[in-house]
């Protein structure tokens, strides 16, 4: 690859990689691809997961630390591909 690339290049084809449990390929086609994959995966899991517990009593505890683990995960997946 070039020496300044976007960092967001090869997303699609490592997910597709990823999809099939090709990790080398996936990692080749993008170092990031597998921490995003993960950071989607989560939270479509999760969305699911909460939609099953949630009570109202406890709704307001369950969406705050749902939004700050979202925060604190999507910082962890995403930063290499935002910051310069």
């Amino acid at each position: 690859m070039p020496l300044s690339y976007c960092k967001s290049r090869g997303l699609t084809r490592a997910f597709a990689q990823i999809i099939r449990f090709n990790f080398s390929e996936a990692i080749a086609y993008n170092p990031y691809s597998v921490k995003v994959f993960l950071f989607f995966l989560i939270q479509l899991v999760t969305r699911f997961f909460i939609n099953k517990i949630v009570r109202l009593s406890n709704l307001k505890r369950v969406l705050t630390c749902d939004i700050l683990l979202s925060i604190v995960f999507f910082v962890f997946s995403f930063y290499n591909l935002v910051v310069i």
